[in-house]
């Protein structure tokens, strides 16, 4: 089973990962990592990296950012970036948590492709939905 770290700055990723557990129950292999406003950059990455060696099991480990270019992804792509059993996503969101873990049974690779194949069904003008149908 692949693992899923959400890493973010501040308490997002476990904000996330609380309201997940809400919907589909706890899981073993959701982990989270922080950026806190003091942290140092060396420090998180340190983290990371135990976090990520914890989270593997054999079958890899998606890491899903907060956003591109902030520091929690640019410090998994530093440590990650040509590791083929690490895949990095950012633009973490609760329906692409939700995906990851339904179907985490996958490869990494298939897995990263699949959220990938999805993104844009998780962000959706609900307004303009409705607004159609009248």
């Amino acid at each position: 089973m692949v693992g899923i770290l959400i890493i973010s700055h501040s308490t997002l990723a476990e904000s996330l990962k609380q309201t997940v557990n809400l919907i589909v129950g706890e899981k073993e292999n959701v982990g989270t990592l922080s950026l806190m406003k003091n942290d140092k950059a060396e420090d998180f990455s340190v983290r990371l990296k135990a976090a990520v060696e914890k989270m593997d099991t054999g079958d890899g480990v998606l890491i899903l950012a907060d956003m591109f270019g902030g520091t929690p992804c640019n410090t998994a792509l530093a440590l990650y970036g040509s590791n083929d059993s690490v895949r990095i996503i950012t633009g973490v969101n609760l329906p692409v948590i939700i995906e990851a873990i339904m179907h985490s049974n996958r490869t990494v690779d298939e897995l990263g492709k699949l959220i990938m194949e999805r993104r844009d069904k998780s962000i959706i003008d609900a307004k303009a939905i409705f607004k159609h149908r009248g």
